[in-house]
């Protein structure tokens, strides 16, 4: 065995590849959850931003 590094030339073992296959999927699931997250939480504002601009326009008098 030489100390050069040739005997560790060429492909990476299967381990390392499916350590790095689960990683690339778990931050593919995450990133779809923080995705879906953004949304949820924008839709949940812009109801309520709507709700707020009922309400606050529903409170007015006319005529006054």
């Amino acid at each position: 065995m030489r100390l050069d590094g040739i005997d560790q030339a060429g492909f990476a073992p299967r381990s390392h590849a499916r350590v790095r296959r689960s990683r690339m999927m778990a931050q593919l699931i995450t990133s779809v959850a923080l995705m879906l997250s953004i949304a949820v939480a924008a839709t949940a504002v812009s109801i309520g931003i709507a709700h707020a601009g009922g309400v606050a326009a529903g409170t007015v008098k006319p005529g006054k």
